[in-house]
């Protein structure tokens, strides 16, 4: 009898701790928690975990002001419920956010840091009077007349080094007798990037077609009807992505209506990856504000994420530019100055679709309000120059 009791003491013990052992596999922990009458009691609770990255790699991790981590990594085993999120890295702006963990399933959050002071590195030392970046965002067209070959040229934004001495710059369209792009206002890509448009004057622009390219010596089309060209531009674009996004969105996911309508009628920007696009409208409280709608399209929704985001109004819509981030889950905010003694004065800044987590990058006087990020994300690229009153060059920001 003694043998048996111990076999089954043996054998209940075996059970229980591969029960045990398989339930906290499984993200079940046992805890103590209060009741309604404050008493103690043990629950047994399941779990869940916190996917923490931040570019750059490598810096610390706050749970609920306690250090957890170092990024990249899982947390793992957490009660589910909201946290504060901080992330520090030396050199760094600190980040911080509430996070939700749900119970059984993975949050993920990648932090993009800013460095507390950003370089300022120059890419050119030509002139450049404009510049545009192309619609797959991997080139810059910029035109330039103090050059060796005046014309349009091109500042590859991946694949090859980013800086003055080695930056895989070529030209794309020569002066001729036909054209003198170099001594153009502004420049455009169209949306396949199929051709660039070129305001010369106030009412004459020079178009060029760039299918089948094999030369540098291209003859262009005199445009004195500059609004027929972006409104072609405008109806091909809707036709090949636009439309067929929408339809899609309607079919298989609840957008709204309202969105659907301001998405195909106004200006939609869609993000690098296609899955998300942002759009504006008239604040409700103030009309002479605008909102910044977010709809992401992602399937399945990442976890903790939501389809519809205002991350930010805009009080000054004249004078406030917003694009995409290369990651697709940031906005770049670029504002100008209302300070009339400082004119060419604006503030960038990034900010994540939720609108948490706004920081400024730089503050400084830039020759036009354009700023666009490398695919890689970790420079934005602006036209400014170092003193008053000379030329003006393409400039690198380094956020990392």
């Amino acid at each position: 009898m003694k043998n048996l009791a111990t076999l089954a003491i043996t054998l209940a013990s075996l059970l229980l701790i591969t029960s045990t052992t398989v339930l906290y596999s499984e993200g079940w922990r046992i805890g103590v928690e209060s009741n309604e009458q404050g008493q103690n009691q043990t629950v047994i609770s399941k779990t869940g975990m916190l996917a923490v990255r931040s570019i750059p790699d490598g810096a610390k991790v706050y749970l609920d002001s306690k250090l957890i981590t170092a990024t990249d990594d899982t947390i793992t085993s957490l009660t589910p419920k909201d946290y504060t999120l901080r992330i520090e890295h030396e050199g760094f702006e600190p980040w911080e956010k509430t996070m939700t963990v749900y119970p059984e399933l993975v949050t993920d959050i990648t932090a993009v840091l800013v460095m507390q002071s950003p370089r300022l590195e120059p890419l050119t030392n030509t002139d450049v009077k404009a510049f545009a970046l192309s619609s797959n965002q991997n080139n810059i067209a910029f035109l330039t007349k103090n050059h060796k070959e005046p014309g349009v040229w091109i500042l590859p934004l991946s694949g090859s080094p980013l800086n003055i001495f080695k930056n895989g710059t070529k030209l794309l369209i020569a002066d001729n007798e036909f054209g003198t792009p170099s001594m153009g206002e502004k420049i455009w890509w169209s949306p396949n990037d199929k051709e660039i448009l070129v305001q010369m004057n106030k009412s004459g622009y020079l178009l060029y077609e760039l299918s089948n390219q094999n030369s540098t010596n291209l003859i262009p089309i005199s445009i004195t009807n500059v609004q027929s060209v972006f409104d072609r531009w405008q109806s091909e674009w809707k036709i090949n992505f636009l439309q067929s996004k929408i339809d899609s969105l309607s079919k298989d996911q609840n957008i709204p209506s309202w969105l659907v309508e301001t998405a195909v009628n106004n200006d939609s920007t869609w993000s690098p990856d296609d899955s998300k696009f942002f759009v504006t409208q008239p604040n409700k409280d103030d009309p002479t504000k605008l909102d910044v709608i977010v709809y992401n399209s992602e399937t399945p929704l990442p976890v903790a994420e939501k389809r519809i985001y205002n991350p930010l109004t805009i009080s000054d819509p004249a004078n406030t530019i917003i694009q995409w981030y290369s990651d697709s889950y940031h906005l770049i905010v670029l504002e100008k100055s209302s300070d009339e003694s400082s004119p060419r004065s604006y503030t960038l800044s990034i900010i994540r679709i939720d609108g948490s987590n706004r920081t400024t990058i730089y503050t400084a006087d830039l020759a036009s309000n354009q700023a666009y990020p490398t695919p890689s994300g970790d420079k934005i690229i602006v036209l400014t120059s170092l003193k008053e009153n000379s030329q003006t060059n393409l400039y690198a920001i380094s956020l990392r």
